[in-house]
C-alpha cells in the first residue's frame, strides 16, 4: 500500500504562518495514521472522523487545536489524499 499525500493552496500557507505548531511531517504522519485506522480498521491512537452534510466525503484528523481536513482516493495499491484545508478548530469548517 502507498500513500500519496497532496497539499493544496490553504495548507501550505497555514504551514508558513503555524509551522511551530503543526509541521508538514508531522501532518503527513497523522495523515497516514488517519487512511490505516479507516482502511486496514487498525488499533492507532488517532482521532480520526468522518464529517457529515457537505462535507461528508471528508475525514477530519484533530491534533490539539488544530484540523485537517482531507479526503482520499483509494486504488487498488495507491491510495492518494488530498489535503484541503489546515486551520484551527473554530475556523476550519466554514
Amino acid at each position: 500500500m502507498k500513500i500519496e499525500i497532496e497539499y493544496l493552496k490553504k495548507p501550505h500557507k497555514f504551514f508558513a504562518k503555524n509551522s511551530h505548531i503543526l509541521t508538514k511531517a508531522q501532518s503527513n504522519q497523522l495523515i497516514i495514521k488517519a487512511i490505516k485506522k479507516i482502511l486496514l480498521i487498525e488499533d492507532i491512537n488517532v482521532d480520526v472522523k468522518n464529517l457529515k452534510g457537505n462535507l461528508k466525503d471528508y475525514y477530519r484528523v484533530r491534533q490539539g487545536k488544530v484540523r485537517i481536513l482531507f479526503e482520499f482516493q483509494n486504488n487498488t495499491i495507491i491510495i492518494k489524499a488530498i489535503v484541503n484545508d489546515i486551520d484551527f478548530r473554530g475556523d476550519v469548517y466554514k
